[in-house]
């Protein structure tokens, strides 16, 4: 097979199982930490469910580099490309914003419509103000990372596509100090008071760690750089075996630092970076992986619209059963476990009739991209075109 056709006949279906996992782990956060659970349990549990949440989210800025760089093909204009982007993230957003909208006037919150507003055109991370940020639809904080990232996707690709192939790991490596030493910039320059409940850290030093835009961006780029690694040949021999079981060991560590402003992402960018690309190769070379069934992959295809709603189901559901209660942990798993059922349907629900409508009336025709460079076995020794 050629290796335009191996790419065609190869869309990557783990990489879309994988996003339901990851989907999966920021649900499980807020599950945990929205008071179903008893004081003493979710106290116990508040570690694992924020580190998970964390990772959960670093992994979809992450992969959000790696696919559009793999889908991305030379001749495709910005406006064709940033309308496709923009296309696939707003409807469901403007929909699941509305909703939320009319669920905390539902539910008695005050609503400063001044103040909602930038989260509605998801530029509401840019300053370091809790009012902001939180607003409305308190998950929608990543996806104005997300608009940076399609925003500069053009001219970041660009940039990344001069590297030459033999220094695109060189590349990966100064990506990945400068995210380690972020968190000691952010100790050295930020304000640290006044702290966050629970955390090492203040408000400004988290803003800038984990939902400051032009931050975040380095996870973005350290995806694309896998992607070209991916696409020119230049892969390790590194299963995803061995990646997942580096990543266990970060996570490891992770918790070991978390509330610190070092265990936010710094310990897994790196782990992550090299699961998604070793799942992509074994898709590419019809290897196994756990990430390729039919319910994973149905479950990762709705994931955007499962993160879109999850929050509010969690939310609110409690609000109406009792914003103050809390349950022995059979129940709490019990109600926990309906409403990821709720979330469910509701994501297909948005995904059927919102997000699939808009992309056809919308995203414009695809054109097909050319291939990448062989895999490692053939490895060429430049950058293919």
């Amino acid at each position: 097979m050629t290796t335009a056709a191996a790419q065609e006949a190869s869309p990557l279906p783990s990489l879309t199982g994988m996003r339901f996992v990851a989907a999966f782990l920021v649900f499980v956060c807020h599950a945990c930490v929205l008071g179903y659970f008893h004081p003493d349990v979710a106290s116990s549990l508040q570690t694992y469910a924020f580190t998970s949440g964390w990772l959960g989210v670093e992994f979809f800025f992450v992969l959000s580099g790696f696919v559009l760089t793999w889908s991305f093909f030379e001749g495709e204009s910005r406006t064709r490309m940033w309308r496709r982007r923009l296309v696939k993230v707003y409807p469901n957003h403007v929909v699941t914003w509305f909703a939320a909208l009319a669920l905390a006037i539902w539910a008695g919150q005050s609503v400063d419509l001044v103040k909602a507003l930038p989260s509605l055109l998801l530029v509401h991370t840019w300053l370091p103000r809790a009012d902001l940020i939180l607003s409305i639809n308190v998950v929608t904080w990543s996806l104005a990372c997300d608009l940076l990232f399609y925003l500069a996707f053009p001219f970041l690709y660009g940039l990344v596509r001069r590297i030459p192939a033999q220094r695109l790991w060189t590349a990966v490596a100064a990506v990945v100090a400068v995210i380690a030493v972020l968190p000691a910039v952010a100790l050295a320059v930020l304000p640290g008071t006044p702290a966050l409940p629970g955390q090492e850290m203040s408000l400004t030093q988290n803003w800038f760690l984990v939902s400051f835009p032009p931050t975040r961006a380095l996870d973005f780029v350290l995806g694309i750089l896998m992607a070209r690694i991916v696409v020119t040949g230049r892969w390790i021999r590194l299963g995803w075996g061995p990646a997942l079981l580096i990543l266990v060991a970060a996570f490891g560590l992770q918790m070991y630092l978390w509330p610190t402003v070092y265990g936010l992402t710094a310990p897994v960018a790196l782990p992550l970076a090299l699961l998604i690309a070793a799942v992509a190769v074994a898709d590419l070379k019809g290897r196994f992986s756990p990430f390729r069934s039919r319910p994973l992959i149905w479950l990762g295809t709705i994931s955007y619209a499962s993160y879109l709603v999850h929050f509010l189901v969690l939310s609110y559901s409690h609000t109406a059963l009792g914003a103050d209660r809390t349950w022995d942990t059979p129940s709490a798993l019990f109600l926990v476990t309906a409403l990821f059922g709720v979330t469910t349907l509701l994501a297909w629900l948005l995904t059927r009739f919102v997000e699939e409508p808009a992309m056809r009336a919308w995203a414009g025709a695809r054109a097909v991209r050319p291939g990448p460079a062989p895999l490692p076995e053939a490895r060429s020794p430049e950058p293919t075109t």
